[in-house]
């Protein structure tokens, strides 16, 4: 249903986990290739794949993360897609790279928990608003479904 892509450094999986303990039990599917991507797959295949399906791509920003070739493409992939991005700064003072340098972010360095649960919320709201779109998607698809099927008991009983 609604799926996060995380992009992060592995020197920064105490934070991930957190991230997806977090939502776990929500519906979310989070992709974190470090869990997501089994051995033997190809891992660029994978996780350009999920970054085109995602819903929702969170990044954590933190001095690791900023020398990461893998991180930048990913960014980039992200923003060409025009996916929501949510950045989640777990390093004082450091700003976001280029095309992002201008998002509002959640500062993680002044108080992890609330800025988890702040991610959370932003993720949640997400899927909500989602659950809500197919919701309604499905309601007008049986709409017209039944108008279709009135329509045609109407045209065999003018015969």
């Amino acid at each position: 249903m609604f799926k996060a892509f995380v992009s992060y450094s592995t020197h920064d999986l105490k934070n991930v986990a957190e991230l997806q303990q977090s939502l776990a039990g929500t519906g979310v599917e989070v992709f974190v290739a470090e869990h997501s991507v089994l051995p033997s797959e190809p891992l660029s295949e994978k996780i350009s794949s999920a970054i085109a399906a995602c819903d929702l791509f969170v990044l954590l920003w933190s001095v690791n993360v900023k020398n990461s070739d893998w991180v930048s493409q990913e960014i980039g992939k992200a923003h060409s897609l025009n996916k929501q991005i949510l950045p989640l700064v777990l390093t004082e003072g450091l700003t976001l790279p280029g095309f992002i340098s201008g998002l509002k972010y959640i500062p993680v360095y002044q108080n992890p928990a609330v800025a988890i649960q702040r991610a959370r919320a932003i993720v949640l709201e997400g899927f909500n608003a989602k659950r809500a779109l197919i919701e309604k998607q499905k309601q007008s698809e049986a709409l017209t479904m039944l108008g279709l099927g009135a329509f045609f008991l109407w045209a065999i009983s003018q015969k």
